[in-house]
């Protein structure tokens, strides 16, 4: 941050506090308690109201861990000269049947154009004749771990159909060679400048690895592929760049610079869901720190189906508890206190299911069974809670001036926010399937030519019919035994209305599928829009 803009977030953190802390000291009140028992069994009430508390500060919680985050906000500078001579490969993979072959032809050639000496290398998992011939047309290294029973393990680092398996495999037969491996989403088309705008980190002995924002380029394609991107925009932009100024960015898996020694170091990447999150952490609990260029130095596809999207939202979640659930407290044991704090309340984000979930039970607990959660007023809410959700907005608004692209991706981002409200069922039956136990297995998103589109999809949103069913009734009870909590009544009818209205929209939302996914670069040096890849060289 400037000298001023420093200034200014101060203020807008001062205001933060304040507003925060009123809003909560009236929140508080004892007189708020539901009383609906006496005597020990009082606890019980204290016990809902808890409850209540959680629903409301999940995303409250969320709001203020971007603002202390945001704190640390670096200038962007230009990374050093790289050092010459050094040994670099740049790899993509391959799920023949699932993603296009036609991503390939349109991937490699620019991952052959980057700054830099280096190998290309295609990681293909299904060993597909057109791909190789491909490859071996253009001068790209070839490798596939299909028919080796050494890198197809049911478990560990070398788990078939999976992409840390894939990457393992490559490195323990290739990696060696390398002194540093760019990797990239076969979708992601890379600047021609990826290399050389963040090779030069890697002076710095410390730094394990390098990454770059993960971007979605289909924006204009539908309404899933612009909230999709727009739920990205504040992690990729105000968070990393925050987490950077404290050498501890994220590691993301569609785009990064890894040393090699670093991922030996830890035996090479987790075998796991999500194994970027899980190798970024054991890293970083090693010792290593981590660079971000909050650039647009590589543009691709994201989900353009409530399906792809949902199964996306479902690993990422999935994946995530399940870290939080049995690698956080061993591995947060050597990492400084701020990057614990950070780290364990980067991981609450999905709770929002959860959140969900426990709103909606308190709900039929108050219209259905009678049950009173709480003594709020309509009048106090508003009173209390109307300059705390300004607050929150202006900062929000503000923090976008740290976006990697501001002019594109300011505003309200209102498809971004709506799909974040559609996607909490998805995060609570992924807490559900975890809590059971229930494995579950890594689906590479289809993209390219091979993407595959519903019509109607309807069946992917029972779980919101199911909670707008669940709000109708009780409203409908509610008014017959006259319980009248106007700040309840407005809660439960904001879910029928959202849930209800996505699951009867949920075949007309994802409209104007215009295929122009991979064929959209947003150069924030003039803002100019390079439509196909010999002008996106050509401004590269």
């Amino acid at each position: 941050m400037s000298r001023r803009e420093r200034l200014v977030y101060w203020l807008l953190m001062l205001l933060g506090v304040v507003t925060l802390l009123s809003f909560y000291g009236w929140w508080f009140l004892p007189r708020h308690l539901p009383g609906n028992f006496t005597g020990p069994w009082h606890l019980l009430d204290v016990l809902l109201y808890a409850c209540l508390t959680l629903v409301l500060s999940h995303r409250i919680f969320m709001d203020v861990y971007v603002w202390v985050v945001a704190r640390k906000i670096k200038p962007i500078v230009a990374a050093p000269e790289p050092e010459p001579g050094m040994k670099v490969a740049f790899i993509t993979t391959f799920v023949p049947g699932v993603e296009g072959l036609d991503l390939l032809t349109r991937t490699l050639p620019a991952m052959l154009d980057a700054d830099y000496p280096h190998d290309v290398w295609l990681l293909d998992e299904g060993d597909d004749e057109s791909a190789r011939r491909l490859a071996e047309s253009l001068g790209v290294h070839y490798f596939t771990r299909k028919g080796r029973r050494e890198y197809n393990l049911v478990a560990g680092p070398f788990t078939a159909k999976t992409k840390g398996g894939n990457h393992n495999s490559w490195y323990d037969s290739h990696g060696q060679a390398y002194d540093i491996v760019a990797q990239i989403d076969t979708d992601f088309i890379p600047r021609k400048d990826f290399l050389t705008a963040t090779l030069g980190h890697f002076q710095d002995p410390k730094i394990g690895w390098v990454v770059t924002p993960q971007i979605y380029g289909n924006t204009e394609q539908n309404f899933v592929t612009r909230g999709a991107a727009e739920q990205q925009y504040t992690f990729y932009g105000p968070v990393l760049r925050g987490l950077a100024g404290r050498r501890m960015a994220n590691m993301l898996g569609a785009n990064h610079v890894v040393r090699v020694a670093a991922l030996q170091d830890i035996g090479l990447y987790a075998g796991h869901l999500t194994e970027d999150l899980l190798t970024g952490m054991r890293l970083h609990a090693r010792g290593w720190e981590s660079e971000y260029v909050p650039l647009p130095l590589a543009v691709g596809e994201g989900p353009d189906s409530w399906q792809s999207y949902f199964n996306q939202q479902t690993r990422w979640s999935y994946g995530c508890m399940h870290i939080l659930k049995t690698h956080t407290r061993g591995l947060l044991k050597t990492m400084r206190v701020p990057h614990k704090m950070l780290y364990f309340s980067l991981q609450q984000g999905y709770f929002s299911g959860v959140a969900g979930a426990l709103g909606a039970v308190l709900l039929a607990l108050y219209f259905i069974g009678g049950v009173e959660i709480s003594k709020l007023t309509i009048l106090g809410l508003l009173v209390w809670a109307t300059p705390l959700f300004v607050v929150r907005q202006v900062i929000r608004l503000w923090l976008q001036r740290f976006s990697v692209r501001p002019k594109v991706e300011g505003g309200l981002r209102v498809a971004g926010g709506l799909i974040g409200i559609a996607v909490w069922p998805v995060y609570f039956l992924a807490f559900v399937q975890l809590v059971r136990q229930q494995p579950l297995v890594f689906k590479v998103t289809p993209k390219g030519a091979v993407r595959r589109r519903s019509g109607v999809v309807r069946e992917l949103f029972r779980p919101h019919l199911a909670v707008a069913l669940l709000s109708a009734v009780c409203l409908v009870v509610g008014t017959a035994y006259g319980r009248d909590s106007v700040v309840l009544q407005f809660w439960v009818g904001l879910n029928l209305v959202t849930m209800g209205g996505f699951w009867l929209l949920a075949g007309q939302l994802p409209s104007r599928s215009r295929l122009r996914t991979r064929r959209e670069f947003v150069d924030t040096r003039d803002g100019a829009t390079v439509v196909d890849l010999a002008a996106y060289r050509q401004a590269s």
